[in-house]
């Protein structure tokens, strides 16, 4: 079922399909980020294990993909993305088979973080196909549409979740959310094998091995001692010294891609990326939102179940407005127009305000009355995620450079998810660690409270950055375009002038990022 290399562009409706296709595989690897976190009670009830292995389904899953992301972005670059989406998916699928009959917990986080590794090869082939098929002037919607598809996804696997484990009880429904992954993708990997043509690229060649260990060390060690912790503040140092080895490694990791660029090879990051208008900032947006995002919904659909009392289906339901809200959203920002800069910054202070209304509800409002409160303020921070992550992920991504394009696509995601980890396993541990403790309204629930005003505040700080580029780039997406489109389809020669161009940019610490 081989396709062969497209010599001539694609029709519309081909692009379309293709497109669909694309999308589907990329909302099965969030579906598998948040589904999780509804029946985690019942996983632990049915096959044991202490919190940290619990936790580490979860967290494990989302390292795994972050760490793969990059180094299987530069293979989708260098070698055929769709070769690399397909053999990502097929990974996927079997992982989740195994996740299905796993015997015991330790198998289950071994199939989770398999299922990572298969996500991670999978995504960045599908942001680089993207990039591909459409030009620069056209490829903000399908961008913006992406994004908007897997924001509704990540929302709504709670609901699938309960809905699921409701039907069939919470022994067999767990298993059944990977059978759903697996049905799902048994359809999706044979027609994109058939399907998906790739539109020819520039290709560099070489592989920075040495790049790859390093970032992958620097992540593993910054993220996973925090997602170990068992739902509590590690009480020796070790954990808190390995992250900050972690994070020394990935210092370390950037300076060593500079002196790769500077040496005339090929780097795992071309930190002159992030030279380029809106990209450094919109990633590091895309990682606080992810982070709030994921860890937010996670406390919040634990809190209603723990704190309020409601079963997994009613938590389920209880949510189903808020993929409703993100869906509005998406709208709105395809209305405004897919990169606007102040729709941006305006639906992340939206959000990052209702959140922390969030938290101060459960720590003031009666269990009762919660997921009424609760819910309407959750989908008003929906609304305004779903129309500002949307147009991020297209603002930052519209203009990469066609040799680049999986790359670009990978540290977005690469941001998301390690976003999502960090803000998973943070807000866990409040979470935990002061759970039972009373809040000044008199309620035992200063754990959901701190939790959900953790993320807050992580969600404002995305807000100040997309502010702060919009003013330092405004209308910058239609000004600057021209250097990047030369780099998409230029001569090596002409692509190695204007890196020259940009390299000062990086040099002299003025990227977009800071």
């Amino acid at each position: 079922m081989s396709a062969p290399p497209m010599s001539a562009p694609l029709s519309s409706a081909r692009r379309r399909r293709v497109f669909v296709v694309l999308v589907a595989a990329a909302a099965l690897t969030i579906l598998d980020v948040s589904k999780l976190g509804i029946a985690l009670p019942a996983i632990q009830d049915d096959m044991g294990g202490d919190p940290a292995t619990v936790q580490l389904m979860l967290v494990g899953y989302t390292l795994a993909y972050a760490v793969t992301l990059v180094p299987a972005g530069r293979i989708g670059d260098v070698l055929r993305r769709r070769t690399v989406f397909l053999v990502g998916a097929s990974i996927f699928v079997v992982a989740s088979i195994a996740c299905a009959a796993a015997p015991t917990a330790e198998l289950l986080v071994a199939g989770r973080v398999v299922e990572g590794v298969g996500a991670g090869l999978l995504m960045p082939q599908v942001l680089g196909i993207i990039q591909r098929m459409y030009p620069a002037s056209e490829r903000a919607r399908p961008l913006a549409t992406l994004a908007a598809v897997l924001t509704v996804t990540s929302l709504g696997a709670p609901v699938l979740a309960g809905v699921i484990m409701n039907l069939a009880g919470d022994a067999l429904g767990w298993r059944l959310l990977f059978v759903v992954t697996v049905v799902a993708g048994l359809v999706v990997v044979p027609v994109a094998a058939t399907m998906i043509v790739e539109p020819p690229s520039v290709r560099r060649a070489g592989f920075d091995a040495v790049g790859a260990l390093l970032l992958g060390l620097g992540v593993v060690a910054a993220i996973a001692p925090l997602s170990a912790s068992s739902g509590a503040l590690p009480a020796t140092p070790w954990p808190y010294a390995i992250t900050a080895a972690g994070v020394v490694v990935l210092g370390a990791f950037m300076l060593y891609e500079r002196l790769v660029v500077r040496r005339g090879r090929e780097p795992l990051i071309d930190p002159r990326l992030f030279a380029l208008p809106h990209f450094g900032a919109g990633v590091a947006v895309s990682g606080f939102m992810h982070a709030a995002a994921t860890g937010g919904t996670l406390i919040v659909t634990i809190a209603l179940q723990q704190v309020a009392g409601l079963s997994p289906l009613e938590t389920a339901l209880w949510m189903l407005p808020t993929t409703v809200a993100s869906l509005l959203g998406a709208w709105i920002a395809s209305r405004a127009g897919a990169t606007d800069g102040p729709l941006i910054a305006i639906g992340i202070g939206v959000s990052a305000v209702t959140l922390a209304a969030i938290g101060l509800a459960f720590g003031f409002v009666p269990a009762g009355a919660l997921p009424v409160v609760v819910v309407a303020l959750l989908s008003l921070s929906s609304l305004g995620a779903g129309a500002a992550a949307p147009a991020n992920q297209a603002r930052t991504l519209q203009f990469a450079p066609e040799h680049r394009s999986s790359v670009a696509g990978s540290l977005i995601q690469f941001s998301q998810r390690s976003g999502s980890a960090v803000g998973m396993a943070a807000a866990l541990v409040v979470y935990y660690t002061l759970f039972s403790s009373p809040t000044p309204g008199g309620q035992p629930a200063a754990g959901p409270m701190l939790a959900l005003l953790l993320v807050s505040g992580l969600l404002a700080i995305g807000g100040m950055i997309a502010l702060a580029d919009h003013l330092r780039h405004p209308g910058g997406d239609r000004r600057h375009h021209t250097p990047n489109d030369v780099s998409h389809d230029a001569s090596p020669d002409a692509a190695r002038s204007t890196s020259a161009r940009t390299a000062p940019l990086v040099g002299h610490g003025s990227a977009p990022e800071q």
